[in-house]
């Protein structure tokens, strides 16, 4: 059934025209006159009471951009002005207010302007009372270099970011409330599209297909139409088959898209046994059966699936018992000691996760001997030793990884290696870089996909606040 776009109204942010976008104003309309001071903000001898701030409104701001932010805390009186900190200082020169408007004893509204090369970090506000007092709200500005996409539905929550090419369309999931989850497509031209129930996990490098799983669990893909709506069709599926998932999408040969995945089979007591997959679009329109790969006995009736390929057809899976697995072909392959997430398109390099610390990895391929190297190389957290939680989520020709990391005890931070590629083994060409989120600290974030073609585009997910996620992007050097 044909879809529809979905437009997008999210409070407080700015809609993403183009990556290369800089200035761009995520500000309000124009601030309100400012209002009489309530009697509240003086003390009972006529003094001000103490000052506080304890938030800030949006939480965060773009390089390059000037924006009015609201204040929030007790104690401001008329004449107020706020001031961005960085480690405890002022630095007017990378973050300069232009004005403050007191609007009551409790908010205020700054506008600021904060400079094209201003630090990437959270900025503590401080709020100076024209007697000398001031409050000071510690890290409740995050200064950013992520950018918008969307959040999939109208006031939903993206579930998750997938896949991506490089034209810039992005592919996921979000909450989609009682209906379950939805899946959508973000386009340079198209914006945000919402596809219907389901999830969308691989996109064709052509931009005319996402492929994923509806919302009865089947294998599906959405062909884009000459009116820009997308066609959803389930896919074949293997015989017993009770679900399936494309998780990866590319163009083999030059032109024939290939899909893959998994299957679920029903089994004996209510069990369900997972297969790894593959499907290819004929000339003539129609998808072949599901193709198996062969499974190794020492990954069977472990749950393994596919879960990327690159045009050259090789395919990377794995399972829920830290296992993985490369195939060169469906039937000749290297079995791997940890997770296999993605392959990169020249196939040199898969990343993943490594098994027992759960620290994020990459195996290379010997350019002499086409062997893969084991045991895989780890790559270090932005939080070091004492916390080496990670994954490796995508990779490309250039080395550059991305993924998740361990940063604090709580957190997942979006995060960036860069190998250098002239030496073997391949090392890290510089230290690990987390990359920004939307001025929620401790979040669950990730850097999901990157482009193969510079300029580096990264895509993942953060969260706006601890309600609500949203598919960003962010460019790389």
């Amino acid at each position: 059934m044909p879809t529809t776009r979905v437009p997008l109204a999210i409070p407080y942010l700015c809609a993403l025209a183009s990556i290369v976008i800089t200035g761009v104003s995520c500000g309000r309309d124009a601030v309100a006159p400012t209002r009489d001071i309530a009697p509240s903000s003086l003390s009972a001898a006529g003094k001000p009471a103490g000052v506080a701030v304890s938030s800030a409104s949006p939480s965060f701001g773009d390089r390059g951009t000037t924006v009015d932010v609201h204040v929030f805390g007790t104690g401001f009186t008329s004449g107020a002005e706020a001031t961005w900190l960085l480690h405890g200082a002022a630095d007017p020169s990378h973050v300069h207010t232009n004005k403050t408007t007191v609007l009551s004893s409790t908010e205020l509204v700054a506008n600021i302007t904060v400079a094209a090369d201003a630090q990437l970090a959270f900025w503590d506000v401080q709020v100076a009372l024209l007697g000398g007092k001031n409050g000071v709200g510690s890290e409740l500005f995050e200064i950013t270099s992520a950018q918008i996409l969307g959040s999939g539905t109208p006031g939903g929550s993206i579930n998750g970011v997938f896949k991506g090419n490089d034209l810039l369309q992005v592919v996921g999931s979000a909450n989609g409330g009682k209906t379950g989850s939805v899946a959508w497509l973000y386009d340079e031209q198209l914006g945000m599209v919402n596809l219907g129930s389901g999830e969308a996990r691989g996109i064709d490098p052509l931009g005319m297909a996402a492929l994923g799983a509806n919302g009865n669990s089947a294998a599906t893909v959405w062909m884009r139409q000459p009116d820009n709506s997308w066609h959803a069709q389930a896919l074949p599926a293997v015989a017993g088959s009770v679900g399936g998932m494309v998780t990866s999408a590319t163009r083999v040969a030059g032109s024939t898209l290939i899909g893959v995945g998994w299957q679920d089979l029903s089994g004996p007591r209510n069990t369900t046994q997972r297969i790894p997959v593959a499907w290819q679009l004929g000339a003539g329109g129609a998808w072949s059966a599901p193709q198996l790969y062969v499974v190794p006995s020492s990954l069977s009736g472990t749950g393994l699936r596919a879960t990327d390929v690159n045009a050259s057809g090789q395919t990377v899976g794995r399972n829920d018992s830290n296992g993985g697995i490369v195939w060169e072909t469906p039937t000749t392959y290297t079995v791997l000691d940890g997770n296999a997430v993605a392959i990169n398109p020249s196939g040199t390099l898969i990343v993943g996760q490594r098994s027992g610390d759960g620290g994020a990895v990459f195996w290379w391929r010997d350019p002499g001997t086409h062997q893969w190297h084991l045991p895989a190389v780890a790559i270090p957290s932005v939080g070091g030793a004492s916390c080496p939680r990670g994954v490796g989520r995508d990779v490309n020709d250039a080395g550059i990884i991305v993924g998740w990391s361990c940063s604090a005890a709580s957190s997942n931070t979006p995060t960036v290696w860069h190998l250098d590629l002239s030496v073997s083994p391949p090392v890290l060409a510089a230290p690990v870089v987390a990359l920004p989120g939307l001025g929620v600290k401790n979040d669950i974030a990730a850097a999901t996909t990157i482009t193969n073609i510079a300029p580096y585009v990264v895509s993942g997910e953060v969260s706006i606040s601890n309600s609500q996620r949203v598919a960003v992007r962010w460019r790389v050097q």
